[in-house]
């Protein structure tokens, strides 16, 4: 974690607190591999696709 985020030691354990440190990774941009391409679509088509389920 400390090097994906480029965090020190010190910031790691005595600064950010835990929870921090888990959204912290989980917004971290990744790369996409395998071709996969993103699609943004509405919020309407979000919703439509819950119903569906």
């Amino acid at each position: 974690m400390i090097d994906t985020l480029h965090l020190s030691y010190t910031e790691v354990f005595e600064i950010i607190p835990y929870r921090n440190l888990l959204m912290m990774q989980r917004d971290k941009l990744r790369a996409v591999y395998g071709g996969q391409k993103v699609n943004r679509i509405s919020g309407k088509e979000l919703a439509n696709r819950r119903k569906k389920k």
